[in-house]
């Protein structure tokens, strides 16, 4: 099983390299914009200041503060504060969640109706031994993706006048990449109990937008705020980089991404495949 794991764990990162390349590097080069522009005190003054004044009707605007993940308009406009009270409590999960959705269905269900799976169907693989290799590329990719991300922040950091806690700062990358892999995960789910892409991506990204706009309408609507407080995956609950890791939170994600991958393993093993 382990020797089988490596071996097709090597095989699904060839196949789906150029997407994980793309994904991993695209958005970390783009994220060298945010302490380039916490660095030089006049790039601050035009990208930071000028925006902050700009978008100041904004500060008293609650349901806009909750469809971007902003609990405290004040604190994102220093570097720790736009890193793990904006990015990290909403574009982070959401990017984890696309990335390994798209990597997710392109070795499952893209690659059945593709008719490229009848290989790895072909080989003496067991349907366990499979969406295992599956399940565990998804967590591994979903956390070291977004790592990678988070080092194009903090490494320039070093040589600037700009300081990050590490240590913190991993703790807040942790609770929000999980928060993005339970999209993934209910998307393999999805993906490997049907066998249809749509699908796959209808459940991921289904599942992202209720939680989101749950999010924002939570100070509205008592149901909402009941999702946003008790099933929502979006947020660095609690502040881990200032509070460090909540196990409430912790547990809330990793139940969830549980049980969509059971959902996958029972729905994998006790339906026909879509082989061409």
């Amino acid at each position: 099983m382990i020797n089988f794991l490596f071996n097709y764990l090597k095989y699904i990162l060839n196949v789906g390299k150029k997407w994980i390349l793309v994904w991993m590097f695209a958005p970390g080069i783009y994220m060298l914009i945010i302490p380039l522009a916490f660095g030089n005190e006049s790039t601050k003054k035009v990208l930071i200041d000028g925006q902050k004044e700009g978008l100041s009707g904004m500060a008293e605007n609650q349901l806009l503060l909750n469809a971007f993940g902003i609990d405290d308009w004040q604190s994102i406009w220093t570097m720790e504060g736009l890193i793990t009270g904006y990015i990290m409590n909403l574009f982070l999960p959401l990017l984890v969640a696309i990335a390994v959705i798209g990597l997710v269905n392109k070795i499952g269900a893209k690659a059945e109706e593709d008719g490229t799976f009848e290989f790895i169907a072909s080989l003496p693989f067991t349907r366990t031994m499979i969406i295992t290799a599956h399940s565990i590329i998804l967590v591994l990719l979903g956390l070291i993706i977004p790592l990678v991300w988070i080092h194009f922040i903090y490494i320039p950091t070093l040589f600037m006048d700009v300081n990050l806690n590490y240590g913190s700062l991993l703790a807040s990358l942790l609770q929000s990449s999980l928060g993005g892999i339970t999209f993934a995960a209910i998307a393999l789910g999805i993906g490997a109990a049907t066998g249809k892409a749509s699908l796959s991506w209808a459940a991921g990204i289904g599942l992202l937008a209720f939680e989101w706009i749950s999010g924002m309408l939570a100070s509205k609507n008592v149901f909402f705020e009941f999702i946003k407080d008790w099933f929502s995956s979006f947020g660095a609950y609690n502040n881990p980089y200032i509070n460090g890791l909540d196990a409430g939170s912790l547990l809330l994600v990793i139940i969830k991404t549980i049980i969509f991958l059971i959902i996958g393993f029972w729905g994998f093993r006790n339906r026909i495949l879509n082989l061409k």
